[in-house]
């Protein structure tokens, strides 16, 4: 007459048993679950199938933030420079999508009219930014761009040439005199192909003949743990 005792206890010890699974499972120790986890998948002859979180579990991008907090202070040293200077109609700085981006108004601020030729004024300029790429490890893009205005002489057939020669120019400053690692910087000239604004003035004209100088933003370039050259 007492049987029904039986499955009543057989509930209560299961639901007991419950409760004690979900008790121990709140209060997770990352460490012991990995070696379930490891021990389980060992059992099914496989390896540790564990779903890893992106930044080891972190909420956020760690990364991210840094590179944000370096580009801020690089881009506030370089605009002490160009405010003690009074350089803001010659030179430009800018955070966006791809990083930071100081742009070289290169139309007779530091460059003669047709010419890739860096003037002392230029190089003085190269200098403080060399400083500050020293600073961080990022990788960083010299862009060259002209205006539509065609251009035809010996040593620059088309606007491709000049702007190219004129990023190569950056390059080789930055490189040799400001000691940045070469596998960490690279040029492009994009000719008048991509304008900040349309060429139908001579000031928009004047705004795209330019040398971009872009730190861009993501994972430190290879064999740049130093910053610079020795």
């Amino acid at each position: 007459m007492m049987r029904w005792l039986l499955t009543y206890a057989d509930m209560i010890t299961l639901l007991l048993a419950m409760f004690i699974i979900l008790f121990a499972i709140s209060n997770v120790s990352r460490v012991k679950f990995q070696r379930l986890a490891t021990a389980i998948s060992g059992g099914f002859n496989s390896t540790d199938s564990t779903n890893n979180p992106p930044n080891g579990g972190v909420i956020g991008n760690e990364h991210g933030r840094s590179d944000e907090a370096n580009m801020a202070s690089v881009k506030a040293q370089i605009d002490k420079y160009i405010a003690r200077q009074n350089l803001q109609s010659k030179v430009q700085t800018r955070i966006d999508r791809q990083g930071l981006v100081i742009t070289l108004l290169s139309d007779k601020a530091y460059y003669d009219s047709g010419s890739a030729d860096l003037r002392p004024e230029s190089k003085e300029l190269l200098d403080v930014v060399g400083a500050q790429l020293r600073g961080v490890r990022n990788e960083v893009r010299v862009e060259g761009n002209t205006d539509s205005v065609p251009i035809a002489t010996a040593a620059y057939p088309t606007n491709w040439e000049l702007s190219a020669a004129r990023a190569t120019g950056v390059t080789r400053y930055l490189v040799e005199h400001d000691k940045i690692v070469p596998t960490r910087i690279s040029f492009a000239g994009y000719g008048q192909f991509r304008p900040k604004f349309s060429n139908d003035s001579d000031a928009h004209r004047q705004q795209n003949r330019r040398v971009d100088i872009v730190i861009l933003n993501g994972k430190p370039a290879p064999g740049a743990e130093n910053g610079s050259t020795s």
